[in-house]
């Protein structure tokens, strides 16, 4: 089944100005980003919080907060972020950690934090249910169970996600193993180590954040930003750079690439390293993936990471009936300029990263489920958070396959407290990407993806992780369901405090 709109879907790309130039739009449809004009300004590294070692325990501190900053060079925007700026700061632990967390709420809403890409158990797994009051602080915790990745954390209330993310509520998470450790990859943060957070808003012309939420659209701005500001430039100093990259937007997918075509190498996908490092010239991202990229530099040039068209618009109609999601839209995101002298590298990018990635869960005899994800509801429903959508009972891995029934919509797919590998994409010709351990997959139109899925086995009848499309405007909608770990022939019982919030359709003033 297909969801028609009447809205013009665009198809014009942007034709880019020299380095640190402004971007001037081909045609009307593709609107000029602001704050691109003028000279480039130097990429804000977020800072990186080991932590503090309390009686055994990784302590970290978050406070949510409403701040004034320059996303745009001319002009304050009032956003939220943690610990006084936008955005937050990267979070390092290790595999084997305890970690505990204080998140404060200094908002003047409620607002609830999710540690998107851990396993851990489901009370401080931070999805809708764990509402953080204003002036409350949460403090949830839990063991590092899973090997070196990049993950991040994002606010997840009922019905509100999409603003609340919007606004700035995200930041990294790097977790660090002994087998990352010992590989010859850039990991001095904030030199060849670097975080590239990728959204797009809209601006007012004060400068505000233009907070309008088309009902087909959300919130899927014009304006792409880097770390929380536009038109970034890097320094780099190495030959070598790894990018670790974050889909962050409420609804828009990037397709990456540089300017010149030059190679790249990824080497970790959203749930860590891959087995070998995979030579591209693009790489597909949807909000809430991330993907850890390797690129050489020589000395004194200057690249441009870029978004590029997806070339067959994911096989989204191109008619005056179907939406623009922004698939051919073109923007410049990142100037790299290398020194004139750069740190060489101790040797090649090795061939082999994580042995253990190659292994694939044993599927054979394991549980099936399906998920048919339709507009803003998943297998005919939307979300009840005094509902659960289904129960797991064991500690063994599953196969779920998910289908895209929309004929000119995209969606993509998140789960709570897993991993998994995709075993098969069909019923499109749309290049998804299917390498590695991920969290989240991509799904155009018509387009069903069979996953072998790895939980986190904490059972705990009274609490829930949540699966959903991560385009915010359609989880916020209500395409999410939840479900609960539980011992063998437990029945859950969810916490009737956390859960009191009820049905989606209670919230639907929140949604628009």
């Amino acid at each position: 089944m297909g969801r028609r709109t009447l809205f013009k879907g665009a198809a014009a790309a942007v034709v880019l100005a020299g380095a640190g130039a402004a971007l001037t739009a081909c045609g009307d449809d593709q609107p000029q980003p602001q704050g691109y004009e003028g000279e480039r300004r130097r990429l804000p590294v977020p800072p990186l919080d080991e932590g503090e070692m309390v009686d055994g325990e990784r302590v970290f501190h978050l406070d949510a907060g409403a701040h004034e900053v320059n996303v745009l060079p001319d002009r304050k925007t009032r956003v939220w972020g943690f610990n006084g700026g936008h955005l937050g700061p990267t979070l390092y632990m290790r595999r084997g950690d305890r970690v505990r967390m204080h998140v404060h709420n200094g908002l003047d809403t409620m607002t609830t934090i999710h540690w998107h890409g851990m396993k851990l158990p489901a009370v401080s797994d931070g999805g809708p249910h764990s509402r953080i009051e204003p002036g409350e602080t949460w403090e949830p915790g839990w063991t590092v169970e899973q090997p070196a990745a990049t993950l991040w954390y994002h606010p997840h209330p009922h019905m509100e996600t999409e603003l609340h993310a919007y606004r700035g509520l995200a930041g990294g998470i790097v977790i660090a193993d002994d087998v990352a450790d010992g590989l010859d990859l850039p990991h001095e943060y904030g030199v060849d180590d670097i975080p590239v957070v990728l959204m797009d808003q809209k601006f007012n012309e004060d400068g505000s954040l233009n907070e309008e939420i088309d009902p087909d659209l959300g919130l899927k701005g014009d304006t792409p930003t880097v770390n929380g500001i536009t038109a970034p430039t890097f320094e780099a100093t190495t030959k070598r750079l790894r990018l670790r990259l974050l889909d962050a937007a409420t609804m828009r997918f990037f397709n990456l690439a540089f300017d010149d075509g030059r190679e790249f190498q990824l080497v970790a996908t959203d749930s860590g390293l891959l087995d070998a490092p995979e030579t591209l010239t693009e790489l597909r991202m949807s909000p809430g993936e991330r993907a850890e990229v390797v690129v050489e530099l020589e000395e004194g040039e200057t690249t441009m990471l870029k978004a590029v068209p997806f070339e067959e618009n994911m096989d989204v109609p191109e008619d005056e009936y179907s939406l623009d999601f922004g698939l051919k839209d073109t923007f410049e995101l990142l100037e790299i300029t290398a020194a004139d002298s750069l740190a060489e590298p101790a040797g090649p990018v090795p061939e082999v990263l994580d042995p253990a990635a190659a292994k694939e869960p044993d599927v054979n005899g394991a549980p099936e489920r399906d998920f048919a994800l339709n507009t803003f509801e998943i297998n005919g429903r939307t979300m009840d958070m005094s509902r659960v959508d289904l129960a797991i009972d064991h500690d063994g891995p599953e196969v779920w396959t998910v289908t895209n029934e929309n004929t000119d919509w995209i969606h993509n797919f998140h789960i709570h407290n897993s991993r998994f590998r995709i075993l098969e994409v069909k019923d499109t010709d749309v290049p998804v990407p299917t390498t590695g351990w991920r969290d989240t997959v991509q799904l155009p139109p018509g387009a069903t993806a069979r996953l072998a899925v790895e939980f986190g086995h904490y059972p705990d009848p009274e609490w829930a992780y949540m699966y959903h499309c991560h385009m915010l405007l359609h989880e916020d909608s209500g395409m999410m369901g939840q479900f609960v770990m539980t011992e063998p022939d437990q029945e859950p019982r969810l916490n009737p405090v956390a859960y009191s919030e009820g049905l989606h359709e209670d919230h639907a003033a929140h949604a628009h």
